[in-house]
Formats: C-alpha cells, structure tokens, sequence
C-alpha cells in the first residue's frame, strides 16, 4: 500500500496517493496527458484497394490519430467523436449480449481469461460495426494484436501494423451514422481506439472481480462488486501527467516538464473517500474532471454481462464447496500470481477482504501468539479451528496453516481437513519442518497429503518443504512415530529460520545446490502424493526460483521477502502464489508499538500508518459482516 504522504517524489517523478491530490491534478488542465512519441513509417496501403499510398495505416498513425494520447484540441475533436459513436448505443443490449455470447464461450471450455479479453471486444464491435459486415469474431481476434502494442513500448509494432491494416479494410464499408458515405480514417480510428479500450482495460476488471465471485450472484450484487474493484483492484494502477509549467500542488512545487504519477488503488483506498463512496465516486478508473471516459456505462455494462454468464457457469457446475475449491484453484493459474496475505484473526482477515483481497491465509505465527502460545509445537490445533470456523462469514476464501498437522497421523490430519472444509476453508499448508532444525521423512508428508486428497478431493493441498527456511537436508528418524514425524520444525512464520545452535549438525550444513536438490526432491514427492501446490519459504536465489517453478509440475509459492523480493519479478519466474506468511502481524506488532511510544513520549503520531489508518466506525462495520 502506498506511503500516506502525497505527493511524495521518487525516481524523478511526483507520486500522487491521496485521492485530494489526485483529484486536483486531472482537474487541472496544466497537467498533460504524456503524448505518444512519433511513430515509424507505418503500414502505408489504401484500404479500399491495397494499393500502396502516402496515407499511414500503421500503429503510429493509429496512435497519433486518436484521443487517448492527445491533449488541446485534438483530444476535444477525438472525445466528440468517441461521444458520438457510443452515445447510441444500449447499455442494457450490451450488457444481455455480453451475457449471452460469455455463456456460450464458457461452456465451450473457453478459458476465463480467453472470455475476458474477447467478449467485450466482439459484442461492441457488432454494435459499432454490424453494418460493415464484418465478423465481431475476427475483429476481437484482430483488435487483441493492435492492443498489445497500443501503448508505446508495450509490444512490437509489426505484428500490430499488419493487424491494424486488415482491421481498416474489414471496416471499410463501414458507414457515418447519417450521411449514408465510408466513414473517414479520423473516424475509424477513433472506431478503433474504442475496440481496443474496450480490450486489456476491461478483460482486466473482469478477471480482477471474477476473483471475489464469492458472494451473493445476483446482477445487483455484479454491479457493486464492479465498483468496489474499480476502487480497490483497478485494471489500471496508474495515471501519468506532465506539468506544462510550474505548478504548487498542496505544500510542494511540481516543476515545468515533471512526470506526475497517480497511484490508482491508493487513492480508493484513501481514508478520507473510504468511509462515504457514492458509486463511482471513489475511484478514477474512468478518469475525472478534464478527461473522463465516454465508454464509463459501456464497460461496466460488458463486463458485468460477462461475470454473469460467468457466475451461471459456476451457479450450475457443482455444489457452492466444490465452486469454491475451483475458484480458489483457478486463481493459482491465472495471468498473476495470487498474492496471499496472512491473517490472525476475525478483524484482520475481514479488512483484508474489504481491501479487495479474494483469498486470505492464515499465519501460525500469528495464531499462536493470539493465544499466547509459541508457534511451531503443534500446540494450536483447537485455537486454528475456532478461527477457521469465525472465518467462514468473511467474504473471501480462506486457506489454513495447519502446521504439520498438530501431531496428527495421517487419518487424523484428513479428519481436520474434513472439519475445515466444513466451515468453508479452500486450502491448507502442510509442512514437512521437525524441531532441532530437521525435516519430516518424505513418506511421512506423502501420506498425509494423500489422506487429506482421499477424504476431501476438493480441498487445495499447498505442501511446504522447510529445506531453505531451516538451511538443512537433515532428515528425521523414519522409525519415529507418526506424531513424531509430523510435527513442524522449530521456527517463526516470518522471514528467519530459528535453530538454536546446539541443534545445528556439525560439518552437514548443506550447499545452495544441495539445498536446491533436495527441495526439488521434495516437492516432487508431495506432488506425486497429490499435493496442488508447493511452497518453498526461504529460497531467495533466482536461479533457484526459476528452477523450482518449472521442475515439480504444480504451482510454486514462495514466502515474499520484502528486501529481495518483488511481485512482478517472481511472476516472471514463474511463481503463482506468493504468501505474506506472519510479516502482516509482526508488522501490526511494530506499528502498535511504536504509536504507543510516540503517545507517551510526546512525539507525532501516525495518523497514516504507512498509507491506512482504519476509524473506529470502520472496524464496527467489519465485525458486523
């Protein structure tokens, strides 16, 4: 969550974070849109005829031509056009043929994603060009290339040229609303533009609500859900404006020619607008005061016809447990990875939901020092199941940290899961830890992982192997005991393993490589045992990322480092699921801490704590559900 102070300057540019800010600098027509830089030569053809000419049809051309990268009066001409193709058009028809067409696509086996992106595309342009004759189909397909370089510097331009000029003569004949003649190229760009607004912005706000699919279904229900991941979990994170001169914004002044930056998701989640947020009111997806968007109703009404054919997909598919468990597992195979944040408590899981968050964990850590126990000793078994079974009324899905199974054998283990599952719990984390810095047989996991398998099919197994966390390939006695073998290792459920010194084996601390070998091994093993996911906390390597992520078959998560670690750069490595793991608690601890000190020794307190400070009011509301 972005810093509380706003604008803040980093990397040469103004980081605007509070909603005020934000508010002021698009309302004030000194702040530019950054203009696309020119483009190549281009694709320069005659639509009519193919016919070479000096007329450009390439992504440089589209780009200098339409609205969206265009300030003064050319941005005035391009809105005007924009108003004008879509002023037409039906909401409610758009909306109903959203529906319509998703639903067929999704019980085609059409993946969500597929949908998301391709829908929306073909239904508006069956609105705007049903009268060219041609298909919406291929338009979509046409339109998902140019989108992919639309912005500069997002994708070659080559692939996007040849689309964009096969896109112009499908439209050709295309006719101006009223004259009867072939519209202009200013006017098919703009015809373009449209399509590919309607591509990536919106396949992104449906992918992010598809993931809170977990309450009431109803189109109401849609219509909320939309606005609040426009204010939460926007597809677009950022906004960027120039000063065209000196300009004072608040206490600072922003130089002529500076980069101003809008942090999307931190102005909704601004404290000042999150407590009384008439809809849409909060959120500046679809801009505000200069450049608001004319297609605002248009997307909301497209993508919320799709989440209801996607939600009469899920409505009919199985029973609402088995919903839940496809849910919670398609988010480990979708275009990000899932960031799971860890709660401790009724409280944090339910402001984490409200921050946007689709699925929560929960942290041993964190349980345990509820209820004043050490973590690590399989001491909190009754204590994790009273929390599991408070959790079931917060609206996103719940994974639980079992440990390694409280000291269960691998029937009892399966008992608990049965016993999760029944209050709603999607997932659970098992571990492979030992006390004394050593890890549990292999065959021990294995069997745990298949009874949890056998008894509830559903449920999402991440299996965890403590190899990096306790920096060992020490393996426990495979004669112990089931109880024995099951326990976890002692640890934190943070960052740093615990091993006393008196329990590290002399000469046996293991090589990077070796560690890597044996993790690999490992998680191999649980996935054979069916074990859906691994989890390897502690590993901090690229290489050794990369290599877990495409060696064991199932999706890798990993504990997220706040100094090593990035969101994007683990995607790029091919984690899907990265865990906040107790950071979220200690990180709690800390900030209590430290505003009490502040209290009592007189100094500035944090009304801001990095970014969010929740009112009282605020937490009521969440204990009432």
């Amino acid at each position: 969550m972005a810093a509380a102070t706003s604008p803040r300057f980093e990397g040469g540019q103004w980081v605007i974070s509070r909603y005020a800010d934000a508010c002021a600098v698009l309302s004030d027509d000194r702040f530019a849109v950054p203009e696309a830089p020119p483009g190549g030569t281009g694709i320069k053809t005659g639509i009519e005829t193919g016919i070479e000419t000096g007329i450009e049809t390439g992504m440089g051309w589209l780009r200098g031509a339409v609205s969206r990268f265009a300030n003064g009066r050319r941005h005035a001409e391009g809105r005007r056009a924009a108003v004008a193709a879509l002023t037409p058009l039906d909401p409610v028809r758009l909306r109903e043929a959203a529906r319509r067409r998703a639903a067929t696509a999704l019980r085609d086996g059409v993946p969500l994603d597929a949908v998301a992106r391709r829908i929306p595309v073909a239904v508006l342009a069956d609105a705007l060009c049903g009268d060219s004759g041609s298909d919406p189909d291929e338009v979509a397909d046409l339109v998902g290339v140019i989108a992919d370089a639309y912005f500069p510097g997002t994708g070659p331009d080559a692939p996007a040229d040849a689309a964009l000029d096969r896109l112009l003569c499908l439209l050709r004949s295309l006719r101006s609303r009223g004259s009867g003649r072939p519209q202009a190229m200013s006017s098919l760009a703009t015809t373009v533009m449209l399509l590919v607004q309607a591509c990536d912005s919106t396949a992104g706000l449906i992918r992010n609500a598809a993931r809170h699919l977990t309450g009431r279904p109803d189109p109401a229900a849609i219509d909320e859900l939309l606005e609040e991941t426009l204010r939460l979990d926007p597809p677009l994170k950022v906004l960027r404006r120039v000063a065209t001169e000196r300009v004072t914004l608040g206490d600072v002044v922003v130089e002529a020619g500076t980069a101003v930056v809008i942090d999307v998701p931190a102005t909704g989640r601004d404290a000042a607008v999150s407590s009384a947020r008439p809809p849409g009111a909060a959120h500046l997806t679809f801009g505000h005061g200069l450049r608001p968007c004319p297609g605002d109703r248009l997307a909301l009404s497209l993508a919320a016809g799709v989440l209801e054919a996607v939600t009469d997909s899920r409505r009919t598919t199985g029973t609402p447990g088995e919903r839940a468990f496809a849910a919670f597992r398609e988010m480990h195979h979708g275009p990000a990875p899932l960031v799971l944040p860890n709660a401790w408590d009724y409280a944090s899981a339910a402001a984490l939901a409200r921050a946007g968050f689709a699925a929560v964990g929960t942290t041993s850590l964190g349980v345990a020092a509820v209820a004043g126990k050490p973590d690590g000793e399989g001491a909190t078994r009754d204590e994790t199941v009273a929390l599991a079974r408070r959790l079931a009324r917060v609206p996103c899905l719940v994974s639980v940290d079992i440990e390694g199974g409280f000291g269960g054998t691998p029937s009892q283990v399966a008992d608990l899961a049965a016993e999760l599952a029944a209050f709603g719990v999607v997932g659970v984390n098992l571990e492979d830890g030992r006390p004394g810095g050593r890890l549990a047989p292999v065959a021990a996991v294995q069997e745990a992982v298949a009874a949890i398998k056998e008894r509830v099919p559903g449920m999402f197994v991440n299996a965890r192997t403590d190899t990096f966390w306790l920096a060992t390939t020490v393996t426990g006695d495979e004669a112990g005991t089931a109880e024995d073998r099951l326990r976890p290792g002692e640890r934190t459920a943070g960052e740093e393993p615990r091993i006393r010194p008196e329990d590290q084996v002399a000469g046996k601390e293991p090589s990077g490589a070796e560690m890597l070998d044996e993790a690999l091994r490992r998680c191999r093993a649980y996935a054979e045992a069916g074990a859906d996911g691994v989890f390897v906390p502690g590993v901090a390597e690229t290489e050794h990322i990369r290599a877990l992520a495409g060696g064991t078959g199932v999706p890798l998560n990993v504990l997220f480092l706040p100094a090593g670690h990035t969101v994007a750069g683990l995607a790029e490595l091919g984690v899907r699921r990265i865990s906040c793991g107790s950071l979220l608690y200690r990180a709690a601890l800390g900030a209590a801490v430290t505003t009490a000190l502040a209290v009592a020794e007189g100094g500035p307190v944090a009304t801001g704590l990095p970014g969010y400070l929740p009112g009282y009011a605020e937490v009521q509301a969440l204990l009432k559900g």
